[in-house]
């Protein structure tokens, strides 16, 4: 078998004989390779990144694939937490409900029993002066080549789909990506990625967010990720700074692309004249991202007034929906109010365009039981474009069209739930609404064939 079997493509090997691995959090793994002299670099078995809590499945699987890598250096920036997490894996066993099901326990405990005292936590200019003194302690850290089954897989169906283009809206971020999920899990399509891992996509995922109030997020507990790793991930968007390490932050380039920050120009331009239409920001710099593999996923925000309030477009070329687009969401909610905030207005809904919007391989089974455990069997959401009181009185079918703040509008009449509906259609947006008036309105016209009293969301009685 080749090593390694897991994260081939994005994992370096200075040395097939090395016998220290290097995990490098969300710094660069190239970085940490440009930090090791020659000499050293003999010692290296791996190099790879730990972006989530969940990657330690991986290290452990790929490990016990690897006897001979018997050190650890745990180093680089911390983005998400996952570093954190696994000093606490090692140092007291906590997080084990996040390890595979495939993995036995009395395996992942040699793991812990070994890599506890045989992994340190440095930074990376430390690296190539421990790596000067490291010598091999042991042959092997475990007697033999250990691999575990795959993880489980959620078998997928696929079923048919408009292709491109889906619109799913919610108060909440953490409500609304339930949705997300299952909607990718239903109707993606099962394609190859540029990492050599399979995905499922969906094509322009459109989200919004109506009600999500940044500086007192809903962080309910089926989060993967806390409020202090959220407070980790905010300055990415909201500095200019780049850590060490890493190329670029979406932060940096909307706030310093060649000298300019781009948000204050928004804001700028929106307090000159509130209907501009050119209050927006990129990240995608021509000359250094065509043709870059790293080039950023986020590549604009575009804001607009209308009324008094501040409503934000974002659009996301690639974007992982399990691992990253939680997080996007409440960090871009951040930046929508920071504009808000210094026009002094209220913030509008938040639109995420998200062109390829996937869930990888490995997280489909996690996605799936996301969904089964927490998503609602009812997603009942206030429509957007108002409600509809419906009536039968004077011989017709009254339907009577109310805003969602419960203020009149206009008012249908006919005589059939046909009639009524070739009217009202293009004033609902939402599916289960649309489906819950066409249910009352066959009741209405019923009753009203065969005079009977009808009240709405009530039996009709025979």
């Amino acid at each position: 078998m080749s090593w390694p079997k897991y994260y081939t493509n994005q994992i370096l090997i200075p040395s097939p004989e090395g016998f220290i691995g290097i995990v490098s959090g969300w710094t660069k793994k190239e970085h940490i390779e440009e930090l090791i002299s020659a000499e050293n670099k003999n010692k290296i078995g791996a190099i790879g990144q730990l972006y989530s809590k969940e990657g330690i499945n991986y290290i452990i699987r790929n490990l016990f694939l690897n006897p001979q890598m018997t050190r650890l250096i745990v180093t680089g920036r911390d983005l998400s937490g996952s570093v954190k997490f696994l000093q606490d894996f090692l140092n007291s066993g906590t997080g084990q409900d996040i390890i595979h099901k495939e993995i036995p326990a009395e395996k992942i405990q040699d793991f812990i029993n070994w890599f506890k005292t045989n992994s340190v936590f440095i930074p990376e200019q430390e690296i190539d002066k421990y790596l000067t003194n490291a010598k091999v302690s042991a042959q092997t850290w475990i007697p033999e080549i250990t691999e575990f089954p795959d993880p489980a897989q959620r078998e997928n169906i696929d079923f048919p789909s408009e292709e491109i283009c889906f619109r799913l809206e919610d108060k909440k971020i953490a409500d609304l990506w339930l949705k997300v999920l299952d909607r990718i899990l239903k109707f993606g399509v099962n394609k190859m990625s540029q990492y050599s891992e399979m995905q499922r996509e969906l094509i322009n995922i459109t989200t919004i967010i109506n009600d999500e109030n940044p500086e007192d997020p809903f962080l309910p507990d089926y989060l993967y990720f806390t409020r202090q790793d959220l407070e980790n991930y905010y300055p990415q968007l909201m500095t200019d700074r780049i850590f060490e390490g890493v190329e670029y932050t979406y932060g940096s380039r909307f706030r310093n692309f060649n000298g300019i920050n781009q948000i204050e120009a928004v804001i700028k331009d929106l307090k000159a004249n509130n209907y501009s239409r050119r209050a927006i920001a990129f990240t995608w710099d021509v000359m250094k991202d065509t043709g870059n593999p790293k080039s950023p996923c986020i590549n604009l925000v575009n804001a607009l007034v209308q009324g008094d309030k501040v409503y934000l477009s974002t659009y996301i070329r690639s974007n992982d929906m399990y691992r990253a687009w939680p997080q996007n969401a409440f960090a871009l909610r951040k930046v929508q109010k920071e504009i808000a905030d210094a026009l002094n207005l209220k913030l509008g809904k938040l639109c995420i365009i998200s062109n390829s919007a996937h869930i990888y391989e490995r997280d489909f089974l996690a996605a799936s039981e996301m969904v089964e455990k927490h998503k609602p069997q009812t997603e009942c959401v206030q429509d957007p474009r108002g409600s509809f009181e419906l009536k039968v009185e004077n011989g017709k079918i009254v339907a009577s069209h109310y805003s969602p703040t419960g203020q009149f509008i206009q008012k249908f009449e006919g005589l059939t739930a046909a009639e009524i509906g070739n009217q009202i259609f293009t004033f609902i947006s939402d599916i289960l609404h649309a489906l819950d008036l066409g249910k009352e309105l066959m009741k209405a016209e019923l009753a009203l064939k065969n005079n009977l009293t009808y009240i709405q969301d009530r039996e009709i009685k025979i």
